[in-house]
């Protein structure tokens, strides 16, 4: 228990900072580089996403495979799975670097702007290159802190060089104005942060670190690549679901519009960054109460309440101040309508939902049952985009990603967890489940009203922490209130309470 607080603790002020920082970079950005420079940037980093599915879910399934010997302590076995590890992230590093270069003759065809930009090509592959090094060095090692309930000294050291790196970076556009010396410092901050990581790892674990060929037997490789399977059509779906909304903006609209869309999806994925920090540090934890078979329904009732007063936080806070945002720390004309703002709302609760189920499923290691949903989701994502871009642009992109979801991953995960890990009925899960989200959906109407009809303040700092404040109260007040009766609402307070009294 202990771990998961430091865990917890050290995840979310590690993304906090990752976001303040961020926030900073990416005004210093449009100032000295532009809008347009942003969208090459998001659509060369959605490129390598998609490159990056070459990973194949390797990470998760070997977090999954340590669960059981390190509570075991049999560190042989341990052992015999990271040199597996190794050997294997080495050559997705060599497959990702090759299918790269064959890729940066056709670079300048993925970007529609109206004049050229110079360099493409050397941008593309510098970004390239910090990718495959994070295959081909050290990023393997975390994965065994991770599986240990230990990722608080990974974020301790990635909070560490997110200062570092970022100073470096605005310092660099600051003095030179060049932008592929900022890809170089974002590069080297990437390879000396994995690189202490690594040594940490080894500080941990030793005899494990520094173990050589060691071999698993036969069925243990099968049950690993097994796993490693049924999670790479999975990482191939995601891949190409997170990143298909970028190239097609950037496709059928501009690239500059790509770099106005990025700033919104800064905010999601930094609120996304921070919230999935607290569920990931949960998932060892509830790998190992598996391991023990100690798990019970009501740790994932526990988790969905957790789930849901985050989530209704998020996006009733996103909804309701994104454009003010925008319009105060970068500029009024890079605000979108409604509709986006709408339809990246209620991307954000389906996605932030789904995060305690996501948990339970990566946890219990049924990554081989649904291993084709994915592909569904992510093909009737890529449908509904080429069908909605035209008449509604942003948002149309957006929306048939909600609906991809809505579609496949919201309900069928949820049936393959109670199906597979808990052997019952999932009607109790959909019932709370729909019920939390009625709820978010009041307290994002309420907020609306309130600021439309009743409080309606100006764009200015002032006029921005008001609303902030008063979304604040609104919705905890709606979270309470709809949440204060339940059994997990009981049960998690006393946890709590526990802790604060040690």
């Amino acid at each position: 228990m202990k771990n998961i607080f430091s865990n917890v603790k050290y995840g979310m002020l590690s993304q906090i900072v990752k976001i303040l920082l961020q926030f900073v970079n990416r005004k210093v950005f449009l100032y000295i580089l532009g809008v347009e420079l942003l969208g090459v940037h998001s659509l060369f980093t959605s490129i390598i996403s998609l490159l990056s599915m070459t990973e194949l879910g390797m990470g998760a399934a070997v977090a999954y495979s340590l669960y059981k010997p390190l509570a075991d302590n049999d560190m042989q076995k341990v052992a015999g799975i990271m040199c597996l590890y190794k050997k294997v992230y080495r050559i997705i590093g060599c497959v990702i670097f090759a299918i790269g270069l064959c890729l940066i003759p056709f670079i300048p065809n993925f970007v529609n702007t109206p004049s050229p930009i110079p360099n493409l090509r050397l941008m593309f592959f510098i970004i390239l290159l910090k990718c495959s090094f994070t295959y081909l060095l050290f990023a393997y090692s975390q994965t065994l802190l991770i599986a240990s309930e230990c990722k608080y000294k990974v974020d301790r050291i990635i909070l560490l060089f997110n200062v570092i790196t970022s100073i470096g970076e605005v310092s660099v556009l600051l003095l030179t104005h060049n932008y592929i010396l900022f890809l170089c410092v974002e590069m080297f901050g990437l390879i000396t942060q994995q690189f202490l990581i690594y040594r940490e790892t080894k500080a941990k674990f030793p005899v494990v670190m520094n173990s050589k060929g060691i071999t698993l037997d036969v069925e243990e490789k099968n049950k690993l690549w097994k796993n490693v399977y049924g999670l790479s059509i999975t990482k191939f779906a995601g891949a190409v679901l997170g990143s298909i909304d970028n190239i097609i903006i950037s496709s059928f609209l501009s690239t500059a519009i790509v770099g106005y869309y990025a700033n919104y999806s800064l905010i999601q994925t930094a609120a996304v960054s921070v919230i999935s920090i607290a569920f990931v540090s949960i998932t060892a934890n509830i790998g190992h109460k598996f391991a023990n078979n100690t798990i019970e329904e009501k740790h994932l009732f526990e988790l969905l309440l957790i789930d849901f007063f985050i989530c209704i936080l998020s996006v009733t806070l996103y909804c309701t101040l994104i454009s003010d945002f925008i319009s105060l720390f970068f500029s009024p004309d890079l605000v979108l309508g409604k509709d986006v703002v709408s339809a990246i709302g209620l991307n954000m609760a389906i996605t932030y939902m789904g995060l305690s189920i996501q948990v339970f499923k990566d946890a219990s290691g049924i990554f081989w049952y649904g291993k084709y949903r994915p592909v569904v989701t992510c093909l009737l994502n890529i449908l509904f985009s080429l069908l909605l871009v035209a008449k509604l642009g942003i948002a149309g992109v957006v929306f048939a990603t909600c609906l991809s979801r809505i579609l496949t991953t919201l309900w069928f995960d949820p049936y393959l967890v109670y199906k597979y890990a808990f052997n019952k009925s999932c009607l109790n899960y959909f019932k709370k489940y729909f019920y939390f989200i009625s709820l978010i959906f009041l307290s994002v109407l309420l907020n609306w009203l309130i600021f439309e009809h009743v409080i309606q303040t100006s764009v200015s700092f002032v006029g921005f922490s008001i609303k902030t404040f008063v979304a604040v109260i609104l919705t905890a007040i709606v979270a309470f209130v709809g949440t204060v009766r339940m059994t997990a609402f009981k049960d998690v307070s006393v946890t709590i309470m526990k802790k604060f009294r040690k």
